[in-house]
């Protein structure tokens, strides 16, 4: 179920974020291939994400910022599993939201935008999402409501590495251009 739950929300973010296959804008790093080439020019991950969590989100922000662009492909098929308990469940959205205050930051940095809270409509189309989706044989309901906490566990993580960071920004390895 938490499983499901983790996976029809990433569904849901690639609906979202790439509605233009053409022009998508994220892709976790468990669903995306590039050359090694490629990889390495643009810089591969930051390694001072502190957790595993927001490093897939910054590559493909800088990927996009160097002016690459990214294409889905809804027939590629790619085997990555987790088999999440409640609370594996909340600690990966938790470190998620961790991850994405590292992620702004490094944005803040780069001097390329400020945090966007999405509409509202984005959190309605969230919860209402599994209500939607055919083929799956968890209760809906239970499905939305793990989205919802998925939502708090990852506004938590953001507000607590917030609070517990030593410092604004943390030092990045990768050139920092200003434009």
């Amino acid at each position: 179920m938490y499983s499901t739950a983790s996976q029809l929300l990433i569904d849901y973010l690639y609906e979202y974020y790439n509605a233009d296959r053409e022009q998508a804008s994220f892709f976790a790093s468990n669903n995306f291939a590039l050359s090694t080439d490629s990889f390495h020019q643009v810089g591969r991950f930051d390694t001072t994400f502190p957790l595993a969590a927001g490093e897939d989100r910054e590559f493909c922000d800088r990927w996009l910022y160097q002016g690459y662009s990214m294409a889905a492909v809804p027939d590629a098929e790619i085997y990555h599993a987790h088999n999440l308990t409640l609370k594996s469940f909340w600690r990966q959205h938790f470190n998620y939201g961790r991850g994405a205050f590292h992620f702004h930051q490094l944005r803040a940095k780069r001097g390329v935008g400020e945090i966007k809270v999405e509409p509202l409509s984005f959190y309605f189309k969230l919860l209402s999402y599994p209500f939607f989706q055919p083929g799956h044989h968890q209760p809906r309901l239970i499905l939305s409501m793990l989205f919802f906490v998925s939502q708090v566990a990852n506004v938590l993580g953001f507000f607590w590495e917030r609070i517990n960071s030593k410092s604004k920004v943390h030092p990045s390895p990768l050139p920092v251009e200003n434009n």
